[in-house]
């Protein structure tokens, strides 16, 4: 019976129990509903959270690499060490499973970049800035374009050398 068969009861009550009733599925049905969504935003809230954390842990194998080559330049000794390398190789693994396409193209980018700035300090630091950046933004964060990360690594003296 459909809700617009009440019209054909000429009883009061029963047109307002039929309602009532109708009124009650009708809830029913919506607080179910609601349920279901609220799970399934909860599962992709989850699924999320369960990337970004991945995502977490494939930039700390770049972090690692990347402050044991600096600390092992700063020191004035070979900055590829075997922990290094076996970083860069989880990093690299890590962002073939976890890192989104743009991220990839980025690290290709800075990777040649090293390269073709070879022994132009500045330009290595500007390209592993915006790296960097490039890696907080992957993470989720939202910073300036004027924002310098590799400034946290330099003594106040090599800042002002290099005009950071």
């Amino acid at each position: 019976m459909s809700v617009w068969g009440v019209f054909y009861i000429n009883d009061l009550e029963s047109k307002i129990s039929v309602l009532g009733i109708v009124a009650v599925i009708v809830a029913a049905f919506t607080s179910v509903m609601t349920v279901n969504i609220n799970n399934k935003k909860t599962r992709e809230r989850e699924y999320e959270l369960h990337i970004l954390k991945e995502k977490q842990k494939v930039c700390e194998h770049f972090y690692n690499a990347f402050f044991e080559i600096f600390k092992n330049v700063k020191n004035n000794r070979d900055g590829l060490t075997k922990k290094a390398t076996e970083e860069m190789a989880l990093f690299k693994k890590g962002l073939m499973n976890w890192g989104s396409e743009d991220l990839i193209k980025k690290y290709v980018e800075y990777e040649d970049n090293l390269d073709i700035h070879k022994g132009n300090t500045s330009a290595i630091l500007n390209n592993a800035d915006g790296f960097l950046r490039d890696m907080r933004k992957e993470l989720g964060f939202k910073d300036s374009k004027s924002l310098k990360l590799m400034t946290l690594l330099l003594t106040a003296e090599a800042r002002t050398e290099l005009g950071q």
